[in-house]
Formats: structure tokens, sequence, C-alpha cells
């Protein structure tokens, strides 16, 4: 039999043993939500983009692009393309939601994010808007930035200008041959892959069509919420 002063130490033995053990778990329990929260925009904006399924079909014309109706404080900011996407569509729904998501709209009006879709597109006056699109449309939002090509990195956003037409889209990565950028690997909607789906294209000088001088990369930035 243990004596009373052995049972207190006991008692007390066993207490310092659970504060310990719920200090442990506590610091596993935070370290792992600490690892969910660890997921940067362009993480959310890449799983977004790939939660689409591939193809669809590409439609321009009269269509809004998107492959979701956009909704906010219960008004549609744009309609569902009721067959098929396009570019401008495709990636402004991937946007819209990682933004909306992540409480990047919080404050924002319906008629703000209608400015901000019309940007987008590039369906404004302003000249520099319409060549800029996307990072001129979140910076004017205050939601995101320009990024330079020396920084651009996969999930940021991207329009390019090719020698006849332009194309909006995620960046994936770039396209090297020895060292040396080529061209550009994206993930948007277009008619090589009748619809969404990865695709890669070249620079004028390496055989290709983009223009290297016209790439316009954007990112969202949650510092600025």
């Amino acid at each position: 039999m243990l004596t009373g002063t052995a049972q207190v130490a006991r008692r007390g033995f066993f207490r310092w043993l659970m504060a310990a053990w719920l200090v442990a778990v506590t610091g596993v329990i935070a370290g792992a939500a600490e690892t969910e929260r660890d997921d940067t925009v362009n993480d959310a904006v890449l799983a977004e983009a790939y939660g689409y399924e591939d193809g669809g079909g590409y439609v321009w014309k009269n269509s809004t692009g998107s492959p979701r109706e956009l909704v906010w404080q219960g008004e549609v900011v744009l309609r569902k393309q009721p067959e098929g996407t396009y570019c401008s569509g495709f990636t402004f729904a991937v946007m819209f939601e990682v933004a909306r998501q992540r409480g990047l709209f919080d404050g924002k009006t319906v008629r703000e994010l209608k400015m901000l879709q019309r940007r987008w597109y590039g369906a404004v006056d302003d000249k520099m808007t319409r060549e800029v699109q996307s990072g001129i449309a979140l910076q004017k939002l205050g939601i995101g930035k320009r990024i330079l090509p020396a920084d651009a990195k996969a999930g940021d956003f991207l329009q390019f200008w090719r020698t006849r037409s332009g194309h909006s889209v995620v960046f994936l990565s770039w396209l090297e041959e020895d060292g040396e950028r080529v061209g550009i690997r994206y993930r948007s909607t277009q008619g090589a892959t009748d619809g969404i789906g990865d695709h890669e294209e070249r620079f004028k000088a390496h055989g290709g069509h983009v223009d290297p001088q016209r790439c316009y990369f954007a990112r969202l930035d949650e510092a600025q919420k």
C-alpha cells in the first residue's frame, strides 16, 4: 500500500503526464491545421483549373465562355455558357471561384465584379486594359498584381498575344530547349483541345506564333485584402 505522500506524488505524476500528452496532441492538431492552410493562392488556382474535366467544346462567338454560373451577393455576375467554353470565360471562372472562396471579394459590390469581368475580357475603351486584361483587372479591384515574366510561376494568369490573336490562360511552365525559353505550357480552353485542356505554344523566333513581348502575367494577392 502506498503512503499518503506516495499517492500524492503518483497523482502529481499522472497529472503532469496528462498535461504533457495534451500539449503534444494540441501541437499535432495545430500543425495539421497549419499544413491545411499552407496552400498558396496559386495552388488554389491550379486545383480549381484542374477541377474541370477536359474537353466540352470550344465556343467563342456569342458566348460568355464560362463553364459555370458565377454569383455574388445573390446576383449573377456572369452566366454559364450553355454549351462549350472559351478562354476568357474559363480563366475568369477559375479566378472568380478562388477569389470568392478565399475572401478576396469581401466588401466588393456586384457592380465592381461586373467591371472586373469586362476588364478581364478586354471589353473596355482603355487601350492598355484591352492589351493587358487580367493583370489590370485584378490591380484595379485591389485583389491582385501584375507579375514580371521572370517571376512567373505555375498558377499565375497569363494574357498573351499571337501574330493575329490573343489567349487567356492559366500558366503552367515555360517550354525550354538547351536552357532557352522557347514557349509556354498552359491550361485553358481552345480549339486545339476541343475545349478545356493543357496545351503548349512556341514563340515566334522558335517556330510558333506567340509574341514574347506581349505576355502579361498576373497573380491574385491575398496580402491586399
